[in-house]
């Protein structure tokens, strides 16, 4: 199964606009399986990643906190 993390914009006409990173151009056929726009807070999804990676998550949070505060 391929897999790429998509980009993607809705037009007002409720078309597609898409970023695929590494893919030629032409068409693209997508299936959306699940809408599923879920909150998990910050102290549940660190207990749940490797002691080692929190630091690197905490700095990246707070760099992303920083970047969407100044838009």
């Amino acid at each position: 199964m391929l897999a790429k993390r998509l980009k993607a914009r809705i037009r007002e006409d409720k078309t597609l606009i898409l970023h695929v990173p590494d893919m030629p151009h032409g068409e693209v056929e997508i299936i959306i399986l699940k809408k599923e726009e879920r909150f998990i807070p910050i102290d549940e999804f660190l207990s749940q990643a490797p002691r080692h990676r929190v630091g690197k998550i905490l700095s990246t949070l707070r760099r992303e906190d920083i970047y969407t505060d100044a838009r």
